[in-house]
């Protein structure tokens, strides 16, 4: 992996420091999936004020052990002296806090502190008692970060749980946008980067792994079809980490990743009960590997939801590697492999999906900053009957308030948009019952000279190119 400077996280970066600036207790809960980034981003908080924070990291051991590495780490801090090596609980700590003077701000970043917790029911509760008795009359800014999204939720959010209500401030870490995902790659080219943020997505981890000095094929054979590549086996680890009967999880996105989209047709091809299906495909959602989508504009619990795979490298993996990974290990090539198996058609079809989601990303920029005619009250994909003229309708991204609408094609291909494609764009407007409608055309090699023609003197259009899109 290529060492690369600390990269974007501003407003991140920004809110931590507004309340390391405060002068009353904060206490912040820091969340997100794994690998998205979190302990690097306080990794850089912390050395910005090494002489303030006290950074520890929970395991799975005991309650001894790890107050045992977390009074090393205090005691590089505070200077307190030996004797808080004989400390053995929590409440060891939180005693000695209160009668220690904290003259400057104190930062205690408490990092996967859900592994405190599961090998101490009681944990939160010491936690919760120390904070209204001891922490909050103290200079200390203190964080909790975790990765386990269900089991933080319980603990902070659960109003009957002891740590409800307690928290100052609360940041869920997202994976990098496409945008923020260039500055990874300044030798690349637009076009370049996007395939990288195709195939990688947001996080940071991924990104970094791609050396910019050479092709992104050179970089795909290296880092995800060589048996020696952190890539190749991430997903197996990623979903060892964080389920049990990962098989079973498997079988879905596999089956997604086969063109089932429906919650019918997934449970069909994996073959289990309804209520199995549908309590693991939660699973999958909450952890952001797959999304449920309704049409723009329709009711949340509407019977025409479609599901996919959101997560970049998890579709990725499901569409190119998985299927093959035995050959992989000693009976091709990834040389081979790949050019067996990397077609420029399959590639433009597998990144044209995700093209639609950059777009989506770029369009509900727009809007946030007041670029756009009105403001969206709902934005996403559309789909459904075209009642004029009594055919089943696509529209990749569409935006709406009740009397506005932007109808987007997303078009990912090496030729230009067309006028039989502007009218079928056109066509997909008669499904949609605002009367002022602007349509956006996003395209990699932009617009026939008889498509701009066509609407060269109409304001309600736009064409959006890659340049645009970074």
């Amino acid at each position: 992996m290529k060492s690369k400077s600390f990269i974007g996280r501003q407003k991140e970066l920004n809110l931590l420091e507004s309340l390391y600036l405060s002068k009353k207790f904060e206490m912040l809960i820091l969340h997100g999936r794994r690998r998205v980034g979190k302990s690097y981003l306080l990794s850089h908080f912390a050395n910005l004020h090494s002489k303030n924070v006290v950074y520890f990291t929970g395991d799975k051991s005991s309650e001894k052990n790890n107050v045992k590495n977390f009074c090393e780490e205090l005691n590089k801090v505070l200077a307190a002296g030996d004797f808080i090596k004989s400390f053995t609980t929590w409440n060891d700590v939180y005693s000695f806090l209160k009668n220690a003077e904290i003259k400057e701000r104190l930062v205690l970043i408490i990092d996967e502190f859900t592994y405190l917790y599961n090998s101490n029911p009681a944990y939160d509760s010491e936690l919760q008692n120390a904070i209204d008795k001891i922490l909050k009359l103290k200079n200390i800014f203190l964080i909790l970060c975790g990765s386990e999204v269900s089991v933080i939720e319980e603990i902070i959010d659960n109003s009957t749980k002891p740590l409800y209500g307690r928290k100052t401030a609360e940041l869920k870490l997202l994976p990098f946008t496409y945008k923020e995902a260039r500055e990874f790659f300044p030798n690349y080219s637009n076009e370049e980067a996007l395939v990288a943020y195709s195939i990688l997505g947001g996080i940071p981890l991924y990104l970094s792994l791609f050396d910019d000095s050479i092709s992104i094929k050179e970089n795909v054979i290296k880092n995800c079809l060589s048996t020696t590549g952190y890539l190749f086996n991430e997903i197996e680890t990623l979903l060892r980490m964080e389920l049990k009967e990962t098989y079973f999880y498997k079988n879905i996105m596999l089956a997604i990743n086969a063109g089932a989209s429906t919650f019918n047709s997934i449970k069909d091809k994996v073959d289990e009960e309804a209520a199995k299906v549908a309590k693991y495909m939660n699973v999958l959602i909450h952890l952001g590997f797959i999304k449920k989508e309704v049409p723009c504009g329709e009711k949340e619990k509407s019977r025409n939801t479609l599901y996919s795979i959101c997560d970049n490298y998890f579709a990725f993996y499901f569409a190119f590697i998985f299927k093959h990974q035995n050959m992989l290990n000693g009976l091709i090539s990834p040389e081979l492999y790949y050019e067996r198996e990397f077609t420029k058609e399959k590639l433009n079809s597998f990144i044209g999906l995700r093209f639609e989601a950059m777009c989506e990303t770029y369009l509900k920029n727009q809007f946030y900053n007041g670029k756009m005619p009105f403001f969206a009250e709902n934005l996403g994909r559309w789909w459904g009957n075209n009642p004029v003229l009594k055919k089943q309708e696509e529209i990749d991204l569409l935006a709406i308030d009740s009397k506005n609408a932007v109808i987007c094609e997303c078009k990912y291909t090496e030729e230009p948009f067309d006028e039989k494609e502007l009218k079928d764009l056109q066509d997909s407007a008669l499904c949609i019952k605002q009367p002022n409608k602007f349509f956006m055309i996003f395209s990699k090699n932009g617009i026939t000279s008889g498509v701009r023609k066509q609407i060269e003197n109409n304001s309600n259009y736009s064409i959006i190119t890659l340049e645009d899109l970074f």
